[in-house]
């Protein structure tokens, strides 16, 4: 019998539905299922490391490493400005719901440390440990601009929807976020 997979697909911004996705691939992972987790738009801001305002104005990328990934010659003025307005980071996730202006989050993450449920940031590092495959969507990598070292996980993949596709179809469990 095959060993049993699961895909799941963030592609939401948001702390709460980034959580449960970080929920999800940890309890298959323990289980020994082979998990797979991509990022799609706006899901790679939990696995993006936050910058300053002033590291992001000087920034170079490099064309050998980042050439894999982007088309460089097509990088325009609109994707560092949207890197200016969404820096991401796991610790600056809005909630989809009681955002309260910045403060729901801060009170979730209390909520979860009294309950001794973990946060994002651990539940990251342990899925890491457990051997979930990252990957994140080449299209959304290319036109959002993204740079390899701005990510927390080192060993992400960048791939394109056909391995998307592929994953799913091989997998046991399909899960979008």
């Amino acid at each position: 019998m095959d060993k049993k997979s699961v895909t799941i697909l963030l592609q939401s911004g948001d702390l709460d539905k980034a959580l449960c996705a970080f929920i999800f691939a940890n309890g298959y992972a323990s289980l020994g299922i082979d998990v797979k987790m991509w990022f799609m738009i706006w899901g790679y801001n939990c696995l993006k490391r936050r910058r300053s305002l002033f590291s992001l104005l000087g920034r170079k990328t490099d064309p050998v490493r980042e050439g894999a990934y982007r088309v460089l010659e097509t990088d325009n003025i609109l994707q560092p400005m949207i890197e200016l307005l969404n820096r991401g980071g796991v610790h600056h996730l809005p909630l989809s719901r009681l955002n309260l202006m910045g403060l729901g989050p801060f009170l979730f993450d209390k909520m979860l440390k009294k309950k001794s449920i973990m946060g994002l940031e651990e539940l990251i590092r342990s899925a890491d440990e457990l051997g979930v495959a990252f990957k994140m969507c080449q299209i959304c990598f290319d036109a959002m601009g993204i740079s390899v070292d701005d990510l927390i996980v080192p060993n992400v993949e960048v791939k394109g929807v056909a391995e998307y596709a592929k994953d799913t179809m091989e997998a046991h469990v399909n899960l979008f976020i």
